[in-house]
C-alpha cells in the first residue's frame, strides 16, 4: 500500500508499505482522507523526540470500515484500565498511545488498524474536509470544560494558527462578547477578524502591541496560548488579569522562561490542557456535524502524492490555510 514516510526532518516520501493484520478487537480502516496536525508540523520539522524517522505521521482521519460504513476515529487510545481511566481522564493514561506517534504509525498512508471503540460513524453528508476538524477540535471542547470560565468572561487568544482559529469559533458559539486575538501573521488576524474576534492584533507591530495592550486594560479573565512559543507563552500572562486564568495549550517549545514572579504577585491562576476524553470527541463530533464549528472555507487539500508539498506550504507559507488535508482515496 501506498504510504507517506516521515524520513527526516523536512523531509517525507511515498514508499509501498505492507498492509496491516488487524489484532483482535480491531478493523482495517481504508483512508480516505487524512489532515496535517499542529503535532505533525513539528515532527516533521524534527522537533518531536517521539516522532523519529522512519514513521508515517498522522492522526486526523476519514475513513471507511470493511463494510463500507464512513467512520472518523479518536486516535488516542488508553488502556481502560488505570485509576485515569477509571476515573474518565484517559487522555491522562499513562499508557496511551497516540497514531503517528512513537512506534505507533499514523494515517498519512491507505490503510491502518484501529481498536473498534476508537470509531465513529459519520454522516453520510459530512464532507471529509470538515470531518478532520473533529479530532482538533476535541482539545478545545476539552480546554473549555476543564476552565469553566464563568459567564460574560473576557477572553485573550494568543497565536491565530489552527488551534487559535477553533477556540475563537467556539468561545463565539458560547457567546464570549470580548476576543482578543494576537497573531504576528496579517493574512491569518484578518481570518480571525472574519470569525468574529473582537480585536485581531498583530503584535509584530507597535501599534498592534498598543491596541492589544488598550483592549486588555487591567487584564483578560481567560487567555489562551494556542501557540507554544516562549513569547507567546508570556503574553498569555501578560495579559491575564489578576485572579484571572492562563491556559496553556501550545506545545511549540518544551521549554520556555516565565516571569513568575509577576504572575505570583497577580495570583493568577495557571491550567495545562492535553488532548481530550472520549466524551470530549463525541461533543466535537455534533459540533462539526451540524455545522455549528466549520474550517472548510479554510481548508486546503492536496493529494497524497503531494505530501511533501502540503508540508512545505504549511510550514514556510500557509497564508489563508488553517487545515491541509491529503486525499489518500475518494
Amino acid at each position: 500500500m501506498r504510504a507517506l514516510v516521515y524520513t527526516a526532518p523536512r523531509q517525507v516520501a511515498l514508499e509501498d508499505r505492507p498492509r496491516p493484520v488487524p489484532a483482535f478487537g480491531e478493523s482495517e480502516i481504508a483512508i480516505t482522507a487524512a489532515g496535517i496536525c499542529g503535532s505533525d508540523i513539528s515532527g516533521f520539522l524534527g522537533h518531536s523526540r517521539r516522532r523519529v524517522p522512519p514513521l508515517v505521521l498522522g492522526h486526523e482521519l476519514v475513513g471507511k470500515t470493511p463494510d463500507g460504513r464512513r467512520i472518523i476515529a479518536n486516535p488516542l487510545m488508553s488502556c481502560g484500565r488505570c485509576a485515569a481511566c477509571l476515573g474518565g481522564a484517559q487522555n491522562l493514561c499513562p499508557n496511551w498511545r497516540l497514531l503517528g506517534l512513537d512506534r505507533t504509525e499514523g494515517c498519512y498512508q491507505e490503510f491502518v488498524s484501529i481498536p473498534d471503540a476508537q470509531l465513529y460513524e459519520i454522516p453520510g453528508d459530512l464532507e471529509d474536509s470538515r470531518a478532520v476538524a473533529v479530532e482538533p477540535l476535541a482539545n478545545i471542547v476539552h480546554l473549555f470544560r476543564i476552565a469553566a470560565p464563568l459567564p460574560f468572561f473576557r477572553m485573550g487568544i494568543v497565536g491565530a494558527g489552527t488551534m487559535g482559529a477553533l477556540a475563537l469559533l467556539t468561545a463565539v458559539r458560547l457567546g464570549v462578547r470580548e476576543i482578543l486575538v494576537e497573531d504576528v501573521s496579517e493574512v491569518r488576524l484578518n481570518t480571525a477578524r472574519r470569525m468574529g474576534a473582537t480585536l485581531a492584533a498583530n503584535v509584530a507591530t507597535e501599534e498592534g502591541r498598543n491596541a492589544a495592550a488598550r483592549f486588555a486594560g487591567p487584564g483578560l479573565d481567560l487567555v489562551l496560548d494556542a501557540s507554544g512559543s516562549g513569547p507567546a507563552r508570556q503574553a498569555a500572562f501578560d495579559l491575564c488579569r489578576p485572579g484571572g486564568l492562563v491556559m496553556l495549550l501550545g506545545m511549540g517549545q518544551e521549554r520556555s522562561e516565565i516571569d513568575f514572579v509577576t504572575s505570583i504577585r497577580k495570583e493568577h491562576r495557571v491550567a495545562m490542557s492535553f488532548a481530550y476524553t472520549p466524551a470530549d470527541f463525541e461533543r466535537s463530533l455534533k459540533l462539526v456535524a451540524s455545522g455549528e464549528i466549520d474550517l472548510a472555507p479554510w481548508t486546503v487539500e492536496m493529494p497524497l502524492e503531494a505530501g511533501q508539498k502540503a508540508f512545505d506550504v504549511m510550514t514556510t507559507d500557509p497564508g489563508a490555510t488553517l487545515k491541509m488535508v491529503l486525499r489518500v482515496r475518494h
